[in-house]
C-alpha cells in the first residue's frame, strides 16, 4: 500500500513538472510572439516615417526645380500630384499643401508624354 503512494507521488510530481514546463514554454512563445508583433508595428510606423520624409523632400525638391523655370511638363506635375496623394496618405501635411496650392496657379507645358 505504501508502494502505491508513493508511485501516485512520483507520478504526481512529474505531471506537475511536465505542465509546469509546458505552460512555461506556451508563455515563453506567446511572449516572443507579441515582442515580434510589436516590433513589427514599430518597424512599419518607422519605414512609413522615413518614406514620408523622402516624398517630402521630392515633392519640394521638384516644387524649388521648376519654380525657377516658370514652366512645369504635364507629365512631371501629374507625378507630383501621385506622390502628394502618397505622403497625404502617410498623414504628411506639413507645408507640402502651400505649395500645391501655389503650383496649381504654374503654367503647364503640355507635352506628348500624356493624352
Amino acid at each position: 500500500m505504501e508502494g502505491k503512494i508513493i508511485i501516485e507521488k512520483v507520478i504526481m510530481t512529474i505531471i506537475t513538472v511536465l505542465t509546469s514546463g509546458a505552460l512555461g514554454f506556451c508563455l515563453s512563445k506567446l511572449k516572443d510572439y507579441t515582442d515580434k508583433k510589436k516590433n513589427d508595428k514599430n518597424n512599419e510606423k518607422a519605414q512609413n516615417e522615413a518614406l514620408k520624409m523622402l516624398l517630402q523632400n521630392s515633392l519640394t525638391h521638384t516644387y524649388f526645380v521648376y519654380q525657377k523655370i516658370g514652366v512645369i511638363p504635364d507629365y512631371v506635375y501629374k507625378n507630383w500630384l501621385n506622390s502628394l496623394k502618397s505622403y497625404e496618405d502617410l498623414k504628411g501635411d506639413d507645408y507640402i499643401h502651400n505649395l500645391a496650392e501655389k503650383m496649381k496657379k504654374w503654367e503647364i507645358e503640355k507635352t506628348d508624354i500624356i493624352e
